[in-house]
This record gives C-alpha cells, sequence and structure tokens, in this order.
C-alpha cells in the first residue's frame, strides 16, 4: 500500500468577505481562513478588527469599492456586536448579535 503524504500537509486559505445588508445601508468587510489536512476541510476561523496584517491592504480596497458602488457605511464593530433579542437560523439569545441579522449566522461558511 502507498501512502499519500499529502494527508499530513496542512493548508491554509484566506480571503476578505464584504457583505451589504438589505435592512440596512451599511456594510462590513471581514476576513476568513480555512484550515485544509490534503482536501479534508480542517477549520474555519473568522476575523474581525484588527484583521491579520496579509488581509487587511484587500479588506480597505473592497470597503472603499463597497462605498462607492452602493453609497452605504460601515457598520462600527461595537454596533454590531450588540446582542439582539431575535433567533437567526441557528443562533438564539443571548448569542445572537446584529451582525447576525444583517449580514450572515454563519461567517465562516463561505467557498475558498
Amino acid at each position: 500500500m502507498e501512502a499519500n503524504h499529502e494527508e499530513g500537509l496542512r493548508e491554509f486559505r484566506w480571503g476578505v468577505v464584504g457583505c451589504l445588508s438589505i435592512l440596512a445601508p451599511v456594510y462590513t468587510v471581514y476576513g476568513v481562513q480555512h484550515e485544509y489536512q490534503g482536501k479534508k476541510f480542517v477549520d474555519g476561523k473568522v476575523f474581525f478588527d484588527p484583521l491579520p496584517p496579509e488581509m487587511q491592504a484587500l479588506a480597505e480596497v473592497v470597503g472603499r469599492k463597497i462605498e462607492a458602488m452602493f453609497g452605504v457605511e460601515a457598520l462600527a464593530r461595537e454596533i454590531a456586536e450588540t446582542r439582539i433579542p431575535l433567533i437567526v437560523d441557528f443562533v438564539e439569545p443571548p448569542a445572537t448579535t446584529l451582525f447576525h441579522a444583517l449580514f450572515a449566522s454563519d461567517p465562516e461558511n463561505v467557498a475558498l
């Protein structure tokens, strides 16, 4: 039996996500990192402010493009973290935040 050496290698893929709310004239930009072992997904992480250095420049470009195209403002992180008394998908109070309601209940779930 031949051993597949790729199974032991860990690979990290990252990206920047720009989200425009359809409920309010606001947007947010955040980073995601996915870890793979071979072709198997192992873990996902979400990064809000401050973003890792490798994501910062791209996040600024994405934010400027969203502002120019849609005329919206960035939602401040402290406002996005405000707890709300709503159930959003599978997120229930007290864990539900304004971010979940305006953008995504599972922010790390994006294809990279």
